[in-house]
């Protein structure tokens, strides 16, 4: 086991936070720390402390992660600068991302150091490995965020304040290699429901990263970055995205496979487990995800809502994508909201679930439908739900009204209003624990980070750059067929043709499978299309010279924070644009 005394060249996080503090916090008895970790309870607890760190990217609002797309912008939170692209390198935002990607990275370098030394047991090769995958996704996140960054493969423990940048290409290089290696390891499971590292989540994640290098090939404004394409990539993410599939068909509706009560199910390969008989404190410790987009529903005056935060709410772009035979719409978006009034305790958010027979106070009506259509929806109501119904046009004009002021106004105004737009719904934890804890950070809901749909997107996003439209189709199609999915009577309409097969509607197709699942930024800038769809579809008006900085270049990555570079010893260039 090799361990670092001493202080060395890193940039780190930017933190001044040892690894033996990390260490200490998890060894809860009298033995020394290294006394503890070599021991199999002790070095089983530090593997857990390396999952539980991951819980700290999500508990608190990830804004670095969504802000400043095509999807989403200011909800009552207005002004929000990630959204603007007007934040600095002193963002609190980005360094909280940064500096939790760091810590993660230093928990499962300790855990690899660890677990050479350790007691011998039927779990050691294991935890060892799954420390590998989690530095590897770790790092991963990095460079799409931050571009080139210190690779630490070791554990210190002591601060360390000169670490120089390590190429692009050998990052890639590391992260490929390592998930290379996961992907066929004799010590992980093939597959995991639980939360674990596991083979096929190492497949899908090396089909992505090999996808995204592919990318980086100096062309548009990622001639910014360092061109390390290689010629393969987009053959090998294609590879290695079918082998993740492994001719499995997509078996579960959206609803289903996100269900707070079905999130051990076949459609996930990995997650961030959120447990309440884990959590110190369930009000603030849980997943931030269902509270971040949507407009917002009220405070402690609205006991059976959920804690919205106002600062990503749907663009109507994104309402709009869907057509009427794409049943993704209603099983995204919460359109129907329960409840008698918007004034004090009226709004029963949660009742569609626990209360499905309850009154509806909100429709907020498909931007694919017609008057016909609303009357129909009306017409069915057997529970006699829908007598006091607002009801709310989803129209960019002023056309539609606000459901708490019920006057006419733009979408982009309602955006700003309580229960002015929809909210997404398909991350909501409704169990009782959840409500009774209302807090912006209660639930208990999984953070999907890898599951079959989007390895199906990622198949055809390769197959598209290889130039096979004619495979890229089958792939949607495929993906398609999933329960839900397409409606009775619209099976030709939602059928895709080779055609059609382009980065934009392949963009578009993600929007509409994975609104909400953190991937939306990363889309843009891999696919450099970044700048091209900010400035002509975020509807908050974020225009070029938004979005360059006073150097003259694009903000195509997030700046590294100021703290970072401020404690590092060794000097180092600011991103482009900041």
């Amino acid at each position: 086991m090799r361990l670092k005394y001493i202080i060395t060249a890193v940039l780190m996080a930017g933190m001044t936070t040892s690894c033996s503090d990390f260490l200490e916090q998890d060894n809860k008895s009298s033995v020394a720390a290294d006394g503890f970790y070599q021991t199999k309870n002790g070095f089983e607890s530090l593997t857990n402390s390396m999952y539980a760190s991951l819980r700290n990217i999500y508990d608190t609002s990830p804004l670095t992660l969504t802000a400043g797309t095509d999807l989403f912008g200011d909800g009552k939170s207005s002004g929000v600068a990630m959204n603007y692209y007007h934040h600095t390198a002193t963002e609190g935002n980005v360094l909280t991302l940064y500096t939790n990607l760091f810590k993660t990275i230093q928990l499962a370098n300790s855990v690899i150091a660890y677990g050479e030394e350790t007691e011998e047991s039927s779990l050691r090769k294991q935890y060892i490995d799954e420390a590998r995958f989690i530095r590897a996704w770790a790092y991963f996140m990095t460079v799409q965020h931050f571009g080139p960054v210190a690779l630490s493969q070791e554990m210190y423990k002591s601060a360390q304040m000169n670490f120089e940048r390590t190429s692009l290409k050998d990052l890639y290089d590391f992260i490929i290699s390592e998930f290379e290696y996961l992907q066929g390891s004799s010590s992980l499971k093939d597959t995991d429901n639980e939360g674990r590292a596991n083979k096929r989540a190492a497949r899908f994640f090396l089909a992505k990263t090999y996808l995204t290098r592919g990318w980086l090939n100096g062309q548009g404004y990622e001639s910014q970055e360092e061109n390390i394409a290689q010629g393969t990539d987009f053959q090998n993410a294609a590879k290695y995205a079918v082998a993740t599939i492994n001719g499995e068909k997509p078996s579960l509706s959206i609803e289903d496979a996100f269900d707070i009560n079905n999130e051990q199910n076949g459609e996930i390969f990995w997650a961030v487990q959120f447990s309440s008989a884990s959590m110190e404190n369930p009000g603030s410790d849980g997943s931030y995800q269902q509270a971040q987009f949507g407009s917002y529903l009220g405070g402690a005056e609205m006991p059976n809502t959920k804690a919205i935060d106002g600062n990503e709410s749907p663009f109507f772009r994104l309402m709009n994508m869907y057509t009427k035979g794409d049943g993704r719409l209603e099983q995204t978006f919460m359109l129907e909201l329960h409840g008698t009034s918007t004034g004090k305790g009226g709004i029963q958010y949660f009742d569609y679930y626990n209360s499905p027979k309850s009154p509806i106070l909100a429709y907020y009506v498909p931007a694919w439908a017609t008057d016909a259509d609303i009357e129909a929806w009306k017409a069915d109501d057997p529970d006699n739900q829908k007598a006091n119904t607002i009801i709310t046009k989803t129209t960019f004009d002023n056309t539609g009204i606000g459901p708490s002021t019920q006057v006419h106004a733009t979408w982009r105004e309602r955006r700003s209003m309580d229960v002015g737009v929809p909210c997404i719904k398909k991350f909501d934890d409704y169990t009782a624990n959840s409500i009774a804890n209302r807090s912006s950070s209660c639930s208990t809901h999984d953070v999907v980070l890898s599951r079959l749909g989007e390895a199906y997107l990622i198949a055809a996003e390769a197959y598209i750059l290889q130039g096979n439209k004619a495979e890229a189709a089958k792939m949607i199609n495929t993906l398609r067929q999933r329960p839900g999915t397409i409606k009775t009577g619209f099976e030709q309409e939602m059928k895709v043709t080779d055609s059609e097969m382009d980065i934009d509607f392949l963009l578009d197709e993600r929007a509409r499978e994975m609104a909400g699942e953190y991937v939306r930024w990363t889309d843009l800038k891999r696919t450099h299309k970044l700048v091209e769809y900010v400035t002509k579809y975020n509807e908050d008006g974020v225009s070029e010279s938004d979005m360059k900085g006073d150097d003259g270049k694009y903000k195509i990555l997030r700046p590294l924070p100021q703290d970072a570079l401020d404690k590092n010893q060794t000097k180092v260039e600011q991103n482009p644009g900041y």
